[in-house]
């Protein structure tokens, strides 16, 4: 295997300055910069990335858990997070737990004998592990939270403030002229769920509109649940004129209830969805929905992470509340 003591001899310098050529630190004019890193190209000199690690006690790889690889939120979250590591030369291990707290546990357990600096996680929803990961923590591992909480555990962590987010679009649907409103919620055990469901039981009481248990259901944050859930509150002798739905697999069973029923949106029933899948820009009518800043959430996680593992004797622990906002576009008929 080539190494840096050839890159070194090939270009006529020392071992040092070919390190920081090819760790892009300063030190290196740009010229020799660029003649280590063509040299080594040409030499086929490839990172032993497990010795770098062995050499500073870092793997230089960042375990990321989430609920559901296939929702298109923690796909764009994890995006983000992936150019953020990426730069700062760290990899991606990512496990599916499927809102399995067993699955979570094994996954935690495997991340962990892969010696991976640090932990981004969005915890299962039934928060079954608290004791796991406060005993890693304890242990020092760097965890940061995102999308859901873990109550009592000392880390570092980044949310969207959901309360606000759905009180804020049933605020939008009450100014609409909308009295009667109806919901389709996530897991009530769940940080994200609970919070959301809140949210909707504050604007309603606040506003002094109706909260009626029978047209607000638990989709349990699947497309599949959500359509049977859509379809019991649509098919009462009395709905709701509006709905809101809170996720974005909620949201396809809650639209696919209504195509199957017949129903016009906004005619029959107006939507306020939440995230925002590509089909909602694009479907007629389009779906006015909340977005959370799926972009920023991964950036803030990964750069949290970073910080805790690179800056450990200073680092202090933050939690990063950031705001949803509603894209107005088609789908809630005015009724004033």
């Amino acid at each position: 295997m080539v190494s840096i003591k050839d890159i070194a001899k090939n270009v006529g310098v020392s071992t040092a300055t070919v390190s920081k050529a090819l760790n892009h630190k300063s030190g290196v004019s740009d010229e020799i910069r660029e003649k280590v890193i063509a040299a080594a190209r040409e030499m086929g000199y490839v990172v032993n990335g497990l010795a770098r690690g062995m050499k500073i006690s870092k793997t230089f790889t960042v375990g990321v858990l989430v609920s559901d690889i296939k929702n298109p939120f923690f796909s764009e979250v994890i995006s983000a997070m992936e150019r953020v590591l990426y730069a700062k030369k760290y990899n991606l291990m990512i496990c599916n737990v499927g809102e399995n707290t067993q699955k979570e546990v094994e996954y935690l357990e495997l991340l962990v004998s892969k010696k991976v600096d640090g932990l981004i996680v969005a915890p299962a929803a039934e928060g079954q592990n608290l004791s796991v990961y406060r005993n890693m923590v304890r242990h020092g591992m760097k965890i940061v939270l995102f999308d859901r909480l873990i109550d009592s555990v000392n880390c570092d962590s980044v949310v969207i403030d959901n309360r606000a987010a759905i009180y804020d679009a049933v605020k939008y649907l009450k100014d609409k002229g909308h009295k009667e409103i109806g919901a389709v919620y996530g897991i009530e055990k769940s940080y994200t769920g609970h919070e959301r469901l809140s949210g909707f039981k504050e604007a309603m009481k606040n506003f002094g509109l109706e909260y009626r248990q029978e047209w607000v259901k638990s989709g349990f944050f699947t497309e599949e649940n959500s359509y049977k859930k859509s379809l019991e509150i649509l098919q009462r002798s009395r709905r709701p004129t509006a709905m809101i739905a809170m996720n974005n697999f909620t949201t396809l069973g809650l639209m696919r209830a209504i195509k199957d029923l017949k129903l016009k949106v906004p005619d029959d029933l107006s939507v306020v969805g939440f995230d925002d899948a590509e089909w909602m820009k694009v479907s007629s009518p389009s779906i006015t929905t909340v977005v959370q800043p799926a972009d920023a959430i991964g950036m803030t996680a990964a750069t949290l992470l970073l910080d805790a593992i690179e800056n450990e004797s200073i680092h202090k622990v933050q939690h990063v509340v950031l705001k949803a906002k509603l894209v107005e576009r088609e789908s809630v008929k005015n009724l004033i």
